[in-house]
């Protein structure tokens, strides 16, 4: 008799202990960054904070996903360097303990040869991460120096940044450094820059209707020039 040969199963999220410890970071950033005083801010971190504890919670298994790199990958040991030097080092470390394992992408199809070579993400947790999810999106968006992320914007989902090494504008109405959140309403556009000297790493969370996130699209709003 031949014996059948047996997929192992996926591990359960608490028994990844690297990826657990990174959604744990998550939630401490979510839980302890100031607000300034808006309600908007302050409702959305909880509800991040809640989805997640809800994840958690049921300890899902994890998705074994095949990692990626893009070009602007070279410049993610400079953005995880730079980070430990910031209030962010806590959760930078624990980010460079999965670099290994991040799918990088980028999400637009038919990006100019510029932006591709200067911008990607990495999905941690939604639909498409190592944590399946359907209401709540957290991830990595990692720019190279002097990157103009040009305007976009999300419908229908809720959308903010923790700056974890670097420096970016938005809409040039403000520079952000670590620990800064950046939120972004759901529908309001916004355009990101990067300093010209260093690389920035942001960590993002997505919340939105199932509806919403599972059937957003990433695209410019402004036609791109041929």
């Amino acid at each position: 008799m031949t014996a059948e040969l047996q997929t192992p199963a996926s591990p359960l999220l608490a028994e990844d202990t690297d990826l657990f410890y990174l959604l744990r970071e998550f939630e401490t950033a979510y839980r302890y960054a100031p607000t300034g005083g808006s309600a908007p801010i302050r409702a959305h971190m909880r509800m991040v904070r809640e989805r997640l504890a809800k994840i958690m919670k049921a300890n899902p298994p994890i998705r074994l996903t095949e990692p990626a790199t893009l070009p602007v990958t070279s410049h993610l040991g400079r953005a995880l360097d730079n980070g430990e030097r910031e209030p962010t080092e806590v959760f930078v470390r624990t980010t460079a303990k999965m670099a290994p394992r991040l799918r990088w992408e980028y999400g637009y199809e038919n990006l100019r040869p510029a932006l591709a070579r200067k911008y990607g993400y990495a999905d941690i947790l939604g639909p498409a991460g190592h944590v399946a999810a359907s209401d709540l999106v957290l991830g990595f968006v990692l720019f190279a120096p002097g990157c103009v992320y040009p305007s976009h914007r999300h419908d229908g989902v809720t959308e903010s940044y923790t700056i974890l090494s670097g420096a970016v504008s938005e809409n040039d109405l403000g520079v952000f450094r670590p620990p800064s959140m950046i939120f972004n309403a759901a529908g309001t556009t916004h355009t990101i820059r990067t300093s010209i000297h260093e690389p920035a790493l942001l960590a993002y969370a997505w919340t939105g209707t199932p509806e919403a996130i599972t059937g957003h699209t990433m695209k410019f709003t402004r036609a791109r020039r041929k």
